[in-house]
């Protein structure tokens, strides 16, 4: 699996305006911590959501165009890389003739260590403060 580090997502993130294709989609696999604050513009999609193949064939089929895909929990460790893994096992099998896949990463630190570097910076982070 592939990790990225937040630094390079948050410059990433800073060249690349919200609605640009090129812009990496971030998915937080998160539950209801992902309303105590998230990476700005990330999708909440709880691990449950990665349970079923079907599930995760619904996900890959949704977000087929986009070219990477960051996958991240509290510290990555567990959630993060579980899902990560199930959504590239299966766009290999759902996208297996495609001329373009995703590419899969995983945000070393999770959001634990993104907010702590990047936490007052609005563009980057949302929703810190909300309870």
């Amino acid at each position: 699996m592939e990790y990225v580090s937040p630094r390079d997502l948050a410059d990433t993130l800073r060249q690349t305006p919200t609605a640009d294709a090129r812009r990496p989609l971030i998915i937080d696999v998160r539950d209801d911590d992902f309303a105590g604050g998230h990476i700005r513009g990330a999708v909440n999609l709880p691990q449950r959501n990665f349970e079923e193949d079907d599930d995760v064939d619904k996900l890959v089929e949704t977000f087929k165009d986009k070219p990477v895909v960051v996958f991240h929990c509290m510290m990555s460790q567990v959630r993060g890389p579980f899902c990560a893994r199930r959504f590239a096992s299966r766009l290999d099998v759902v996208l297996k003739n495609a001329d373009h896949k995703p590419e899969v990463k995983v945000l070393h630190g999770g959001f634990q260590q993104f907010a702590r570097m990047y936490g007052n910076d609005p563009d980057l982070v949302e929703d810190m403060h909300t309870r």
